[in-house]
């Protein structure tokens, strides 16, 4: 039986121009740009923070490359609120089960549909996965 691989993607230095933004925005720890991870040289997070950045990247570079694990689910009310501003309802639900796959607390409460699509993320890219409250849906 082959070994399945886990999705990883490649992580590379910030451009310039992403090194002048990290500097203005110490608070963005790291973002998905060009199918790799960038991380933040200026973000205060500790190496484990750290690190559930890099899962949080991965699992939106996994997203964009392969459309079957873009979610389709519905945004909760809380979540609408709490997203406001963060682009289109596509880039929300990216956030959203990103941010669940890395065990991110600030997703909100994750819904049954939520919690099933970030399983799948987790589980393509070989990271464990623990639902959180939620249900319902």
């Amino acid at each position: 039986m082959p070994k399945t691989r886990k999705f990883e993607a490649p992580r590379r230095k910030p451009s310039a121009s992403e090194l002048a933004f990290f500097k203005s925005r110490p608070d963005v720890a790291g973002m998905a740009s060009g199918g790799a991870v960038v991380l933040n040289p200026y973000s205060p997070l500790s190496a484990r923070e750290k690190e559930a950045v890099v899962v949080n990247e991965t699992a939106r570079v996994l997203m964009q490359q392969r459309p079957e694990y873009q979610p389709k689910f519905d945004i909760t009310p809380q979540q609408e609120e709490r997203f406001a501003g963060y682009g289109s309802p596509q880039n929300v639900r990216d956030t959203i089960a990103a941010r669940i796959v890395s065990g991110d607390p600030s997703a909100g409460r994750p819904t049954f549909a939520q919690n099933e699509i970030s399983r799948r993320i987790a589980r393509l890219m070989g990271v464990s996965f623990t639902p959180r409250g939620g249900g319902g849906q």
